[in-house]
């Protein structure tokens, strides 16, 4: 698949902060890809630097193979969204829209056209002679991304696209932009820090952490098989258990030897999803890792049920994941003794952060 961008070795730096540090991605035409991390881990700081805002300290940014790294933001054959919206006030959706072209003297017929076709795709026509106070939020983030991409960009750049709406909003607007993408056919490029935007939205997903990349993949290879204990802490919800790694699996004080693919030794967490886990009333038959416990919290989602449960006498807890649908009011009560149980198949063994080491940035 061909190339859209490609930042080679970009290192950014404010004072003594290094925001952004040897960080080398490609990012393929028409896929949505999406930079992922906590507040402060370089990911708006490297958008920035693609957009032409901020100037790196090193490093080459190649937009469809040509060296864009010292050309102003306005020259750059791509476009950005912020966060803010940022749309004129005074000025109906139409002219919004229209704005980036009349900018560019374009001739009126071809802007007209233009903006309706914009206005057709972000389902908005009806909308055209409204202003921005007239509208709901998921209306004017429409807005503003048919402003963007009726300039036709290579590449569209978000910033935070969807922080601005409430859950329900969001989870829609995240389904739209899917559509809208496939649609117009072009690389959207999303920075986002919440983890579940990003395993719905995006092709693939770079997870950087203090300026550096943790790792590089598509959103299931991301949560099934995290490379690092940040990643497989920092993208949903994950079971530690602390331990040694061996041949075979991690000895953990107090639970024996938990199986599962291991390929070093030393110190190690045993790691493994909540909704993997099953929860028995006796210790399994062989061929399952099983952990005895104590239920301690039970939290209520709707679709399911978390039931909490301290192990290793209270030294650990893990949870469980129980669907809807096996819930039973009173199976599940606090105190009551259960033994977490899981396939070796699901465990991930861990090195500690301290001695992780980044991971590349091809997948």
């Amino acid at each position: 698949m061909t190339v859209s961008i490609e930042l080679r070795n970009i290192t950014k730096r404010f004072g003594s902060v290094t925001a952004v540090d040897d960080v080398s991605l490609e990012i393929r035409d028409n896929e949505i890809f999406a930079l992922l991390g906590p507040s402060g881990c370089g990911k708006t700081t490297l958008l920035r630097t693609l957009a032409g805002f901020e100037v790196p300290d090193g490093g080459q940014v190649l937009v469809g193979g040509q060296d864009v790294t010292g050309w102003r933001p306005r020259k750059r054959p791509l476009n950005m969204m912020f966060q803010s919206y940022a749309l004129f006030p005074h000025m109906t959706v139409e002219r919004n829209v229209a704005y980036g072209l009349e900018m560019e003297k374009r001739p009126r017929d071809e802007i007209r056209a233009r903006v309706a076709e914009a206005l057709d795709s972000a389902q908005l026509s009806r909308f055209a002679s409204r202003k921005p106070d007239q509208l709901s939020g998921g209306q004017r983030q429409r807005v503003a991304l048919a402003r963007a991409l009726v300039k036709r960009p290579k590449v569209l750049l978000l910033d935070e696209p969807l922080s601005a709406l409430d859950k329900k909003l969001r989870e829609e607007m995240q389904l739209e932009l899917k559509r809208l993408q496939s649609e117009v056919g072009i690389t959207f490029l999303v920075v986002t820090h919440d983890q579940e935007e990003a395993l719905v939205m995006a092709d693939r997903i770079a997870v950087l952490r203090d300026g550096r990349l943790a790792q590089v993949g598509p959103p299931q290879a991301l949560y099934e098989h995290p490379a690092t204990h940040f990643v497989a802490s920092f993208i949903g919800v994950m079971n530690f258990l602390e331990g040694t790694a061996v041949p075979g699996g991690v000895e953990v004080p107090g639970a024996g030897l938990l199986h599962g693919a291991c390929d070093f030794t030393g110190p190690a967490s045993m790691a493994v999803r909540p909704e993997r886990v099953s929860l028995a009333e006796v210790t399994p038959g062989e061929g399952l890792n099983a952990v005895p416990g104590q239920i301690a919290e039970l939290a209520y989602h709707g679709t399911d049920l978390s039931v909490h449960v301290d192990v290793l006498d209270g030294r650990a807890r893990m949870a469980a994941r129980v669907p809807a649908a096996q819930v039973d009011a009173g199976a599940f009560e606090i105190g009551r003794p259960v033994t977490c149980c899981w396939a070796p198949e699901h465990s991930r063994i861990l090195q500690p952060d301290a001695n992780e080491t980044l991971t590349g940035s091809r997948p």
